[in-house]
């Protein structure tokens, strides 16, 4: 009896429910598997021969045995190509292209040293229609060696980029038509030297910052989103900052290096946010960060994980009126295991669509001064009272919840896979480890599992806040009002 594959070493499978979460190390590459790829890995661990695996796949997904035949070849024979399986034993698959063998050839190292052992033989294994054989054959396998490299190199350079702004585009850019930034920051503190500067301190996750300004105009602008997070002086500032005011604008600097410049007033509240939750999150180590919105009710976390325009913030503020801890508008840092979430407790950014919306529930909204940050969206900073604001606190989460806004909807709140969940919350993932592990893998399963996970419509703002906090209460659960 021969099995019809081996897994490679470096692979594993999570099974979360009817889907897995799936892992190569050595490629650092994450997949949710759906059902039937998901059916097919537990075979080939189980080391069945393929007749036993198009056997099973037929019974389980209610199918003939040649189109079971067929799924399962094609499946097994994809996983070969990429390397997650070390040796195959598995009919001829459908014919595939020649870009699709060049993509496989470049991606997958194992199929590369085949190709160059016994080009020929690799070639028809790959399946390729009759006429693509001979343009594969025709690759120069030094070429295809070099341009595998530079993919690498570019996929390593963009897994280790950070969020932190360009310091040599901040070098040469222009603050005026006739100096750089380094130039009038240079310039501007010189001028102020003799003069004693405004100074603030905050503390943002585990960074306590000294913010220093040259004008009190500056000061008040910043201070008036920020001040739900200023601390006393502390004993030792992490980072400290300069707001300095130029001839042509406002240039944020920390030491001799500029991080940023503004033309306008009403943009240096948002340059200053967006600094300090970048530096913060930078001095901090973290597993896992995610677009999304984080309160919090009786200890445990509620997530709000969904792309701009989809009402998180505007959820988010509505549960803090509503009595939830508030612990980030747009970001959710995770850490430990098992996993926890900790706040990034910054105002809350609110968009001109959300200010009517809100203001029955938060008057104060209508009344704030409007902002403009970096990618042009005007907003207002919305500060939490402090007691409603969880600065410090690191929370399990209990509850993850998908909001969508759909005018003229009617707010409902149904469950979603697990699965389902993670793989809209991977589209929401900022930032992973550089390097990811089997134990990371596991941590992130075993969270995961913990939680419930749903997707909440949203209609009338006061009947979603009304589900959410049924749901959050003990023995609570979905319901369509």
């Amino acid at each position: 009896m021969s099995p019809a594959a081996v897994p490679a070493t470096d692979v594993c499978l999570l099974v979360i429910d009817d889907e897995a979460l799936f892992f190569s190390e050595d490629r650092q590459e994450l997949y949710v598997f759906n059902t039937p790829a998901t059916f097919v890995w537990c075979c080939v661990e189980e080391r069945l021969e393929f007749a036993e695996i198009v056997a099973a796949y037929a019974v389980a997904f209610g199918v003939p045995a040649g189109q079971a035949e067929r799924s399962v070849t094609d499946i097994l024979h994809q996983w070969w190509a990429l390397g997650y399986l070390s040796r195959l034993d598995a009919p001829p698959s459908s014919p595939i292209g020649f870009v699709t063998a060049l993509g496989r050839l470049l991606t997958s190292p194992g199929l590369r040293s085949e190709f160059r052992r016994a080009p020929h033989r690799t070639a028809h294994r790959l399946g390729l229609r009759a006429g693509d054989f001979e343009a594969v054959m025709a690759l120069d396998e030094r070429a295809v060696e070099c341009q595998s490299g530079v993919l690498a190199g570019r996929q390593s350079s963009i897994r280790q980029a950070s969020g932190s702004s360009s310091s040599d585009r901040l070098f040469v850019a222009m603050a005026g038509p006739d100096r750089t930034l380094l130039e009038a920051a240079t310039e501007s503190r010189m001028a102020d030297l003799s003069r004693p500067s405004l100074r603030r301190y905050y503390r943002l996750l585990t960074t306590n910052f000294c913010l220093r300004f040259t004008s009190a105009a500056e000061e008040a602008r910043v201070h008036r989103s920020l001040a739900h997070l200023e601390v006393e002086s502390p004993l030792t500032c992490d980072v400290v900052l300069d707001v300095l005011g130029s001839g042509a604008g406002h240039i944020l600097v920390q030491d001799i290096l500029p991080l940023g410049f503004c033309a306008r007033l009403d943009a240096v509240a948002a340059l200053v946010q967006a600094r300090l939750r970048q530096i913060a999150i930078d001095r901090h180590r973290s597993f896992l960060q995610v677009h999304a919105g984080l309160v919090s009710h009786s200890g445990r976390g509620l997530l709000l994980p969904g792309p701009p325009g989809h009402g998180k913030t505007t959820l988010t503020a509505a549960l803090t009126v509503a009595g939830f801890r508030y612990l980030s508008d747009e970001l959710a840092v995770f850490e430990g295991d098992p996993l926890e979430a900790r706040a990034v407790p910054l105002g809350l950014a609110i968009k001109p669509g959300a200010v009517d919306v809100l203001s029955p529930l938060w008057p104060e909204v209508c009344t704030l001064p409007v902002d403009v940050r970096e990618d042009g969206e005007v907003v207002r900073y919305l500060v939490p009272p402090r007691e409603a604001v969880a600065a410090e606190a690191t929370v399990p989460v209990r509850w993850i919840v998908f909001p969508r806004y759909v005018p003229a909807a009617d707010t409902s709140l149904r469950p979603v896979s697990k699965s389902d969940a993670l793989r809209r919350l991977m589209a929401e993932c900022l930032v992973l480890p550089k390097f990811l592990d089997r134990a990371g893998v596991h941590t992130l399963a075993a969270w995961i599992r913990s939680v419930d996970t749903y997707e909440l419509i949203l209609g009338p703002l006061t009947e979603a806040v009304a589900a959410l906090r049924r749901l959050c209460e003990p023995g609570g659960g979905p319901k369509v009002l």
